[in-house]
């Protein structure tokens, strides 16, 4: 299903494209979406020496970015969506706040993100996607996100910071 070579991009089974972000990644395509975009260059600056902290993260510095993030972290080998902004439910079409994604949970979306989620927090790098949705009536829209794992307690990643927006 996934590359053996972690650099490269990715493809998943529906056609969404995985990627990484380094600056060969940014070379190769550029961002589809300027909030994307915005989250990203936010993380390339604050992570200049590592996996940026969460507190470095300042909301009211980035105010065009709030209806669309959705924060993720990371509980005992599970994922629980901890919040989603108005507009990234209108764009996935549920509010996924308080969901948690197991390894076992049933599903393909639920396989996929715990999987996906896993590969963010383990590389501490910036991941992209983009493709169509995944979610039960929402195939038809095409998407672009960026993942960023952050350092909320302890030493290792253990949150995520996405933003999802359309694209054309």
């Amino acid at each position: 299903m996934y590359s053996a070579h972690p650099n490269e991009c990715e493809q998943s089974e529906p056609g969404i494209v995985e990627e990484p972000i380094d600056e060969a990644a940014i070379r190769r395509r550029n961002f589809q979406s300027r909030l994307t975009e915005k989250l990203w260059q936010w993380w390339s600056e604050a992570g200049r020496d590592g996996v940026p902290n969460w507190s470095s993260f300042d909301v009211t510095k980035q105010a065009p970015l709030i209806p669309n993030i959705y924060v993720v972290r990371a509980l005992d080998g599970c994922f629980q969506f901890r919040l989603y902004g108005e507009r990234a439910i209108q764009i996935i079409g549920q509010n996924m706040t308080g969901q948690v994604i197991a390894p076992e949970t049933p599903g393909a979306i639920s396989e996929h993100l715990h999987d996906y989620f896993s590969r963010v927090l383990a590389g501490g790098q910036a991941w992209r996607c983009s493709g169509r949705l995944l979610y039960k009536n929402r195939e038809h829209i095409r998407f672009e996100s960026v993942d960023i794992p952050l350092i909320r307690y302890g030493t290792a990643p253990d949150t995520i910071l996405g933003v999802i927006d359309l694209v054309g």
